[in-house]
């Protein structure tokens, strides 16, 4: 009976030894496929920080590019404005030299008639 019982708890030691083996394997496996998994998140996270960089950078480009022809733009406009005037206080200065009494009359008039409405409001 005791070599019965000896040999019942070397089986039972061996089934022990078995499922720790299985339970081992098992662990070494999941340990692995989450080293895997990590990995592939780690790659995932990488690919997304790279394409967040990306899309910054291309915004930051279109908007210094707006930013830069606008820049041109407001410059055009104002070099025309300016162009404008002066042809416009060239046009006015020639028919003074023209005409310098209705000039002045017309100064007077529009200088009377605004000192007109401005004192008739009070």
């Amino acid at each position: 009976m005791a070599t019965n019982f000896t040999e019942q708890a070397s089986k039972l030691g061996e089934r022990a030894g078995a499922s720790a083996d299985k339970i081992t394997e098992r662990a070494k496996e999941t340990a692995q496929a989450a080293t895997a998994m990590a990995q592939d998140a780690a790659g995932t996270i990488a690919g997304a920080r790279d394409a967040a960089w990306e899309t910054a950078r291309k915004a930051s480009e279109q908007a210094r590019s707006t930013a830069r022809r606008a820049g041109e733009q407001a410059r055009d406009m104002a070099d025309d404005i300016y162009r404008r005037g002066e042809s416009q206080a060239q046009e006015i200065a020639r028919r003074v030299e023209e005409r310098p009494l209705a000039a002045l009359l017309i100064a007077a008039a529009v200088g009377y008639s605004l000192a007109y409405l401005l004192h008739s409001r009070r």
